[in-house]
């Protein structure tokens, strides 16, 4: 798959890159940062001294008169708000990351400066920059977003891979930023609200030209060696996708790092816990695809894997999110049936399995379980304590449930459980462990800033029933709660249980 290289008067203009880094180099070193790298006294001085000395309408002239209006644009309120907004949000000096992301741009510029470039014809060239950035740009706004704790990072297939192999690390770098300009204008076009600064645009193309261009030079050592291997040039492409993904994670983790949203080794470890087998072969397929047909110039195959990849997208887009609206409507219904102090379910979720389980049939014990003399507690100490004791107690019903078995807090300091797939013997056997232990147990709180031990006991009613209707199994409940004051007219700390079949 060796390409002909055209020399001539096709090759790209060293001018046309060193235009592009000042454009790019001006938007983001005047975006205002916490401490600049160099003293804006010193070199406000400087341009004065020099526009005395350099002639109306020298390229250098025109040069700081650009410099100018950007820095006047840049000091506008809204962007001092938005600097303001992501410095209050980020907590930390930008000092750093400015340093690390200009290096990265610099090394990035200048290898595609200094490294020997594909003779690409002109148009050949431009064409292929602007199909990739058009699907790029299309495939961006399907609003697909990877959530890291409560930063939200937009997901797009990385087609960088392909264009740096054919138009080499200049086509790489070129390719970053009309991609990434291309986004964040559109962005800040249709999102009124939009207010991430240029300075993160900035780090996407460093980022992304440094992984793509070191890909560059790896499928140029690794492709003589996966030559006479079966399906070498696919694995050697996972290779180069797996590598890409390494390393602009790592480079999006040191971000991170410096706004302190990550501070601990496990939390990078489970950064890169959003990694897909089936995604990353995707991109290694498209990206092997696309140029195998930049070398071949199939311009109409090399547009039909974009579109393809973006149709499929688009189609998996709803259904993603419909997974993610039935995931979020679970957790509230979690919420809504679950009780915030125990964690156990409450009376509302209590009624909604006493619905599900009117037409069963089944054969189960009801067993409303509650605190001895819990308001003493709570008046001999405080709510808190009652809280502590509530918790302890819920826990500790958990423990002796059966797989099916179920808990509700139904009321106070009351528990009703369901106990399934037993027999009135077993369920009786496990009662009264339950009970003999709970006595024994002791629970700690805090009370007055020191540390009290509290010792309890509990009553229980059990009734044991074929439960056949719903109103059977409301009957079922108010048998067991009668049972319950039974126990405790009886001394309290005992079980009544009655056997209904």
């Amino acid at each position: 798959m060796d390409r002909q290289l055209i020399s001539g008067s096709g090759t790209l203009n060293k001018h046309v890159l060193t235009a592009i880094s000042r454009y790019v180099f001006v938007l983001i070193y005047f975006t205002p940062s916490k401490e600049s790298l160099f003293s804006r006294m010193g070199r406000t001085k400087l341009s004065r001294e020099r526009r005395k000395i350099i002639p109306h309408g020298h390229p250098e002239f025109i040069y700081n008169g650009i410099i100018r209006k950007f820095r006047c644009m840049i000091t506008s309120n809204e962007m001092r708000r938005s600097y303001a907004c992501m410095e209050e949000r980020k907590g930390c000096s930008m000092n750093r990351q400015n340093v690390m992301m200009m290096l990265l741009f610099l090394i990035a510029t200048s290898i595609a400066v200094f490294s020997q470039r594909p003779d690409i014809p002109i148009m050949h060239f431009l064409m292929t920059v602007a199909v990739f950035v058009f699907f790029s740009v299309i495939y961006s706004q399907l609003r697909l977003k990877i959530k890291y704790g409560d930063t939200e990072l937009d997901y797009a297939i990385n087609y960088g891979i392909a264009i740096a192999l054919f138009a080499g690390p200049l086509g790489a770098v070129i390719y970053e930023i009309f991609y990434n300009v291309s986004v964040h204008l559109i962005n800040k076009w249709r999102k009124p609200d939009y207010r991430k600064p240029f300075l993160y645009v900035f780090y996407n193309i460093s980022i992304f030209s440094f992984a793509n261009i070191f890909c560059f030079y790896l499928y140029g050592l690794l492709s003589p060696l996966v030559e006479d291997i079966p399906f070498g040039f696919w694995l050697l492409f996972a290779i180069l996708v797996f590598i890409t993904n390494l390393l602009t994670d790592t480079f999006i983790l040191i971000h991170f790092i410096f706004i302190k949203k990550i501070n601990s080794f496990r939390e990078a470890l489970n950064f890169y816990d959003n990694w897909n087998g089936l995604d990353l072969g995707k991109t290694a397929l498209i990206n092997g695809f696309l140029f195998i047909f930049l070398i071949e110039g199939s311009w109409d195959l090399l547009i039909g894997v974009f579109l393809l990849n973006y149709f499929v997208s688009q189609s998996i887009f709803p259904i993603l999110q419909n997974l993610k609206d039935k995931d979020d409507r679970d957790k509230f219904m979690k919420m809504a049936y679950r009780d915030a102090l125990t964690g156990a379910n409450n009376r509302a979720f209590m009624d909604l399995k006493m619905r599900e389980l009117s037409d069963s049939g089944e054969t189960f014990g009801i067993v409303v379980a509650d605190i001895d003399r819990f308001k003493t507690v709570n008046d001999s100490y405080n709510h808190a304590v009652g809280d502590e004791v509530l918790k302890h107690f819920a826990a500790f019903l958990k423990s002796y449930l059966r797989e099916g078995d179920l808990l509700f807090r139904s009321g106070g300091e009351e528990f009703t459980l369901f106990f399934r797939n037993s027999t009135f013997e077993e369920i009786q056997e496990r009662l009264e462990n339950l009970r003999s232990n709970l006595a024994d147990s002791v629970t700690t709180a805090d009370f007055n800033d020191e540390p009290v031990e509290i010792s309890y006991t509990a009553s229980f009613g059990l009734y044991y029933k074929k439960f056949e209707d719903h109103p059977s199994i409301e009957k079922g409940y108010i048998f067991a709660d009668n049972l319950l004051f039974e126990s405790k007219r009886a001394g309290r700390n005992r079980i009544t249980a009655e056997n209904g079949l």
